[in-house]
């Protein structure tokens, strides 16, 4: 795996969200993706053609949030159900995951092992990024596929 540090501007997203324990998260994130994608198109000044799951755990609670968003240009009409939010500026590490659905939580043990190895630290003040592309087919459609290929950024202290 390659890593690569990136310096990250401040971006604003428009999109969905779920809330709740981790373990639902396979049963309950394809069907927001679904939602999401069935609705893309409402949102005013959308970034085409790259998505975004934005993660945030609560680990006090146990409680995961993750976002489904586009980056807009600006801010203007939030369609109804939806939220805007914005990321500040900051320096993330980078890794790609190449794979099926299924072995992300290879990738990630891989990352942290790598991070902890070469003494950075992961910041759980703010929050995780997975950037889709052309590169990649939601997992609504095939989780299974092996081309698949999504960057994952992580906050480093």
């Amino acid at each position: 795996m390659n890593y690569t540090f990136i310096e990250q501007q401040e971006k604003m997203f428009i999109g969905m969200k779920f809330a709740g324990p981790f373990h639902v998260l396979p049963v309950e994130m394809p069907k927001l993706w679904k939602e999401f994608l069935s609705r893309v198109a409402e949102i005013p000044h959308a970034i085409e053609g790259v998505y975004y799951d934005i993660s945030d755990e609560d680990f006090t609670h146990h409680i995961h949030t993750e976002y489904i968003a586009v980056e807009v240009e600006r801010f203007e009409t939030i369609p109804y159900g939806m939220l805007a939010f914005t990321i500040p500026a900051r320096r993330f590490l980078t890794v790609t995951h190449q794979g099926p659905m299924s072995k992300v939580p290879d990738t990630y043990t891989q990352l942290f092992g790598w991070m902890k190895e070469n003494g950075y630290e992961l910041d759980l003040s703010t929050f995780r990024i997975e950037r889709y592309d052309h590169r990649f087919l939601s997992s609504v459609d095939d989780p299974a596929r092996e081309e698949n290929a999504y960057e994952i950024m992580i906050p480093i202290k």
